[in-house]
């Protein structure tokens, strides 16, 4: 009588974001060598996490490269891990399968009796919860409506490895200080049975060459085509990039160096699938009384990507330190986005943009860290939520009296996402019979926002009869209509 069926529904779950300040003292570096601070570059990543009930147990790391002047005026460059654990409390299930951001949204390197080096961390946890949803689609013998629900469904969700490589010229390098690199997702398109990804992978190799010191920037552009069973094109594809590992070598013959970056790379893709489908939305028995178990589910799923490039400038004050001669490197730039959200027309993302700056004055090498802050319009039609991943393509600084001019290229990704309700019967109790009405004649005068429907189920009869018996009632009915029902009365 009554016909179910089972349909697969998935929805993200996101966390708010949990900041934690990580530090770390490093033994064997000696706080009295270290005469000026250059640099302190600091990346985030998370090495596991861990889905429980009610929140999420990660676990990262910081990585923090220190590059300065030593007292006796050379340029060293050291490289420390530290690791945290936190618990992101957040509406999770032991069986979710949570994923992780690392954000570092401030850094900091004291010099007193020991180097302490710090940072702050912005954590974003979130996960996709599957469950599975029992509609009501047909019931015979009775008298219904049928609604159109959307339900999204993970289709796949991979994690791929992707090799880029690539070489740049230099002279003789004494040695390599820093090695700096970001990669971002461009594009990710679903087609059957595949995802393609495009990407970037920004390296700032920062060296020293005969005791002067050098930068040498790289852009390595990748694609890969990632198989999924099931995936169909037209998917919503959501997709992120992430540093796995990195190394600097050196080649070439002295006096000719060749300097090689190569960076596996993380990629990981999610897709969506929202299906449509036909479920009764209200009904009734005109010989007995119905129990209908309801359910509404709210759902917040991938709505698509879309990658801009805009562009950031600002100052850096030197305050009272002398005036800067000439700038010698940017090995160090961070775009961090610290609001993301619909606006009227398109997206709003505000931030900072953090660069360290390396620079010569009338005492030698000085630095400063410039932060600037940006707020971006992107135009489009995106969803009710957005977040955003900035990414620096390029930066460049120039000397003015007392200040720094910062010139930079950003890329932004803006993940949108969408949100949907779904209201469908999940259960259908069948009742007593109804008590006989004995009237001959019923009278029913429509209210404001009353349908057909609602006439059918107050006289207990058919749209077929009420229509045969009123033949100038016309639909969508008028508030004051009057509707007369008459009944044959054994």
């Amino acid at each position: 009588m009554f016909k179910y069926e089972k349909f697969n529904a998935s929805s993200i779950v996101t966390a708010p974001a949990v900041e934690r300040v990580v530090e770390f003292s490093p033994s064997g570096l000696d706080a009295g060598d270290v005469a000026r601070v250059l640099s302190l570059a600091v990346d985030g990543k998370v090495i596991s996490s861990e889905a429980n009930d009610g929140f999420a147990d990660i676990t990262g790391r910081v990585n923090f490269r220190l590059v300065y002047q030593t007292r006796e005026g050379g340029v060293r460059g050291v490289d420390y891990n530290a690791d945290f654990n936190l618990k992101v409390e957040g509406n999770f299930t032991g069986d979710d399968s949570v994923s992780a951001e690392v954000a570092v949204v401030e850094a900091d390197v004291t010099t007193g009796d020991s180097v302490v080096l710090s940072a702050v961390v912005s954590v974003r946890a979130s996960a996709v919860q599957r469950t599975e949803e029992e509609c009501l689609v047909d019931a015979e013998q009775c008298y219904k409506t049928v609604d159109t629900v959307r339900l999204p469904a993970l289709v796949a969700a991979k994690t791929v490895s992707v090799s880029v490589s690539e070489e740049a010229e230099a002279g003789d390098v004494d040695s390599v200080l820093l090695a700096d690199a970001q990669a971002v997702i461009v594009s990710a398109v679903a087609g059957d049975g595949k995802i393609t990804v495009e990407g970037k992978v920004r390296a700032a190799v920062t060296y020293t060459e005969d005791e002067e010191i050098r930068i040498r920037e790289m852009v390595v552009p990748f694609t890969e085509e990632i198989l999924a069973d099931g995936v169909e094109e037209g998917d919503k594809v959501c997709a992120s990039a992430a540093v796995r590992t990195s190394k600097i070598v050196l080649a070439g013959v002295p006096g000719a160096n060749i300097i090689r970056f190569d960076a596996d790379i993380a990629v990981r893709v999610s897709v969506v699938r929202c299906r449509e489908t036909d479920v009764i939305a209200d009904m009734f028995m005109l010989t007995n009384e119905v129990e209908l178990g309801r359910e509404n589910r709210k759902f917040t799923f991938f709505g698509g990507l879309k990658y801009v490039s805009e562009s950031i400038s600002g100052t850096a004050s030197l305050e009272d330190r002398p005036p800067a001669e000439s700038v010698i490197a940017v090995p160090y730039a961070r775009c961090f986005a610290a609001k993301a959200e619909v606006a009227d027309t398109g997206a709003l993302v505000e931030g900072v943009l953090t660069a360290d700056v390396i620079y010569r004055d009338e005492n030698g090498l000085n630095s400063v860290r410039a932060e600037v802050p940006y707020s971006v319009e992107i135009d489009g039609t995106f969803g009710a939520e957005v977040r955003a991943v900035c990414f620096v393509e390029e930066i460049k600084a120039k000397a003015r009296r007392g200040e720094l001019d910062i010139e930079a290229e950003v890329g932004i990704l803006l993940t949108h996402y969408e949100v949907g309700e779904a209201e469908y019967i999940s259960s259908v109790t069948v009742g007593e019979e109804k008590e006989r009405n004995d009237s001959a004649l019923s009278l029913y005068i429509v209210s404001e926002g009353d349908e057909m429907w609602d006439v059918c189920k107050a006289l207990t009869a058919t749209p077929e009869d009420i229509l045969a018996q009123n033949p100038t009632l016309s639909v969508p009915l008028a508030e004051g209509d009057r509707v007369v029902y008459f009944r044959t009365l054994a």
